[in-house]
This record gives C-alpha cells, structure tokens and sequence, in this order.
C-alpha cells in the first residue's frame, strides 16, 4: 500500500490539504517543510517539489502540487468524502478553486509578507494596496455568505476550508475583518468541525 506523504509548513496553505485529508478520514504522514527555516530552498526538498512551494502531496507515487489541483485530486481519491460539490459543473468550481488560489491568496501574501516581493522601501505600498483590494473581493463573498452557511449553500466543501485558511492567515497579520459580519460567521462555523480542529492539532506538530 503506497503511503500518501503531505509537505506542509505550519502556517502555511498547506493547512487547506490537511483539512481536506482529515474531512476524508485520509491516512497520510507529514513531511514538515518549515518555511521559516528555508527548508524548501534546500536541494532535498526541491527534489520534490522544484518551484520550492508548499503544498506537494505524494500519492500513488506521483507528486502534486498547487492547492488547486490536490483538492481536485482528492476530490476524485475519495468521494465519498464530498470534498467538492457533485451539484455543480466542473468550469464553477475550478473557477472558484483559482478565485481563491490566485486572486484572494497572492493578496494575503502581500499583505502579509510584503517584503517577499519588494523592497523595504516600497512594502508598505504593496501591503496597502492588497489591503485595499482583499476589501473589495472581501465584500462580494461577505454578500455570498450572508444567504448561506457555506460556500455552495447548506453543505461544507474543501473551497469553504480553503476560506478558512485566508481568514486565519489574515487575522493573525491583524488585517481589519471586523466589517465582514458573514465571512466571520463562517470562519468560526469552520473551527467547530472536527476535521478543522484535528488538521490545526495536527499542525501543532510540525
């Protein structure tokens, strides 16, 4: 039996696989990759994964990389599981997987982590410019939440996870999510689940 391996780094986005992998009651291991040691810059991870990003997951002997592509993976290693919805075309969820992935989450990085992409000098640019810009794509998915528990209406799916995580990553860079009533709601209907609680204890141990 393959053992499937997950490159995580606590903080990190790779939290989103783990609360994927715990909703499907997966057995996996974890691989720490602590980016704040640069572990992913050293050759043996880069092995891995050359792009030196967390998440990588192997699964079946192949490595996959980017949230977007092992959630969908996921989604087809176990349905049973209900990771993404079965209600809804395959184009509206993996337009709504890249929303997250590459509209919402290189804005929480800036926000977070300006100095990653400029100077010292212009961080603070770049930081108030994602602020500006969360806000505006903050108050169309508050509007979404407010008629619904989650992002596809009454039943949990792995984008909802994902959402998690940008709320978690965001308040703890004190960013303002006081005005987004719903999203708050929704961020804490997310840490009630057991598979949330178990992905952050897991976490704990990296």
């Amino acid at each position: 039996m393959n053992i499937i391996t997950l490159f995580a780094s606590p903080g990190a986005c790779s939290l989103v696989t783990m609360i994927a992998m715990e909703t499907a009651g997966a057995d996996y291991q974890i691989t720490p990759v602590v980016l704040s040691e640069g572990i992913h810059k050293q050759p043996a991870y880069l092995n891995v994964n050359p792009k030196g990003k967390v998440p990588a997951l192997r699964l079946n002997g192949q490595v996959i990389t980017e949230t977007p592509a092992i959630l969908t993976t996921l989604n087809s290693h176990y349905p049973a599981a209900g990771l993404l919805p079965q209600n809804r075309s395959q184009a509206e969820i993996l337009a709504d997987l890249c929303f997250v992935a590459s509209g919402v989450h290189p804005l929480v990085t800036r926000f977070c982590k300006p100095e990653l992409i400029a100077s010292e000098a212009a961080s603070e640019t770049i930081k108030n410019r994602a602020e500006t810009e969360l806000n505006r794509l903050f108050e169309l998915v508050n509007q979404r939440l407010k008629s619904q528990s989650w992002w596809y209406g009454e039943n949990w799916s792995a984008i909802d996870g994902y959402w998690f995580w940008v709320m978690r990553r965001l308040s703890r860079c004190q960013f303002g999510l006081a005005a987004f009533e719903a999203m708050q709601r929704h961020y804490q209907a997310n840490l009630s689940l057991p598979a949330v609680q178990q992905a952050l204890e897991r976490e704990k141990t990296m």
